[in-house]
């Protein structure tokens, strides 16, 4: 046979129903997923549930044999009520808000479908108590622990309530596993099913909800690693693209714009500024600045005329270039020695400078910034603008090299220590 027909066959197979495709991770898009499960589910249960009855019939085992008219219009009534069910469940699914709250009434409304089962099937003497363990391991996996205790809360509630209300004549006895009536007046036997159930009931809520909360502190775990892998994979790109064009720098200005653009997008930076040193070696210069496409343009984006004296009291870019250290500056309000004047041309938000030094020559100052509802730098972020300034540093020093070698090959470099 193909191997296509194979996947064909492996798709129609039964066992699909029982597949679990979704994740742990609590996004809508998962919740929606745990919900088309449970609607896969309920139909494979619902016909399970109808085979046994069948199938004890058959055997003898009930009041009723096999195929008879009250059997089968009990196997009409159950097929269409699970079948109404879902398509309500699949209307309401897409517009259904609060997913969790609609994934806990589904599970509710299976307790009360079983408890109807169970009452069906003898009450008290009913085998088919274990239907209850379905939804509370479902809550489990699918809400929270929270959710599966509640849901043993009301199993065992409905349980108790038909065992008690059947014991006591309250609600009619439903004959059909007949060797197992004797049971029904027994008030010991009675007793005993009321409290061994609904232990049970807790117990399964207790294991279920332990067990998927170590799967999903992994499930979170896990995924928080493979972002941090991505991020980082993601920065060794950056800092590839930026050593290539160190080592294809032809151009000053296309080298500052290719680095401006790797760190605006990669590292999600509202702006990145770029001071280079000017000729006579004595004032940053601001050459280029970068702004991230989801700042509009009428935001603070204008033409700046910055010049930063290289002297210790010009505030924090030029303390970074003089004394060769970075600096990440979370609260500039509250930072000493920032620069009021340079603040109130380029802003006062969270920022970071690195200097831009190659071969122990300054060739300037690398800042990136942030606005407040965007977070502060965060360390990760600030050793790759390390990184990043290390590397534009060589980039420009060799773009200016070889544009001064071909302009005057007596040309001395930017300034030195």
């Amino acid at each position: 046979m193909p191997d296509t027909d194979a996947v064909q066959l492996s798709r129609l197979s039964p066992l699909k129903l029982f597949e679990i495709d979704f994740d742990l991770i609590d996004t809508r898009v998962e919740r929606i997923k745990k919900i088309r499960w449970i609607i896969r589910l309920r139909f494979a249960i619902s016909a399970g549930v109808v085979a046994l009855m069948f199938f004890t019939g058959w055997q003898g085992l009930t009041e009723y044999p096999a195929l008879t008219r009250p059997a089968f219009l009990a196997v009409l009534v159950t097929s269409a009520v699970a079948v109404g069910l879902n398509i309500i469940y699949r209307i309401a699914l897409q517009r259904s808000a609060h997913l969790p709250i609609f994934v806990s009434l589904q599970l509710l409304i299976d307790v009360f479908i079983f408890t109807s089962y169970v009452y069906r099937t003898g009450g008290v003497t009913s085998p088919f108590t274990f239907l209850y363990l379905l939804p509370i391991i479902a809550g489990a996996i699918l809400v929270s622990g929270r959710a599966a205790f509640g849901l043993a809360g009301v199993a065992s509630i409905c349980y108790a309530g038909l065992a008690g209300l059947g014991a006591t004549g309250i609600l009619p006895h439903v004959t059909y596993f007949v060797a197992l009536d004797v049971f029904v007046q027994k008030w010991s036997y009675v007793s005993m099913m009321i409290l061994v159930n609904p232990f049970g009931f807790f117990t399964v809520a207790a294991l279920s909800s332990f067990l998927m909360s170590a799967v999903r502190q992994r499930t979170e775990s896990l995924a928080e690693a493979t972002r941090q892998l991505d991020r980082q994979a993601h920065r060794l790109n950056m800092l590839y693209q930026v050593s290539r064009s160190a080592v294809e720098a032809q151009n000053q200005d296309d080298v500052v714009g290719e680095i401006g653009w790797l760190l605006v997008n990669g590292l999600d930076l509202d702006r990145v500024l770029f001071y280079l040193v000017d000729q006579q070696g004595k004032n940053l210069v601001l050459a280029r600045e970068f702004y991230h496409p989801r700042l509009p343009e009428e935001q603070g984006r204008k033409d700046l005329r910055v010049k930063i004296p290289l002297q210790p009291e010009a505030g924090v870019t030029a303390r970074c270039a003089l004394e060769r250290r970075a600096v990440n500056v979370a609260r500039p309000a509250a930072y000493p020695g920032i620069n009021q004047e340079l603040a109130e041309k380029v802003g006062l938000n969270p920022f970071a400078v690195a200097p831009m030094v190659a071969n122990r020559e300054l060739v300037g100052v690398l800042g990136v910034d942030r606005k407040f509802e965007m977070g502060v730098i965060a360390d990760a972020d600030f050793e790759v603008l390390k990184a990043f300034a290390d590397q534009a540093a060589v980039a420009l020093r060799t773009a200016r090299m070889e544009r001064q070698a071909k302009a005057n090959p007596e040309c001395l470099p930017i300034i030195s220590e």
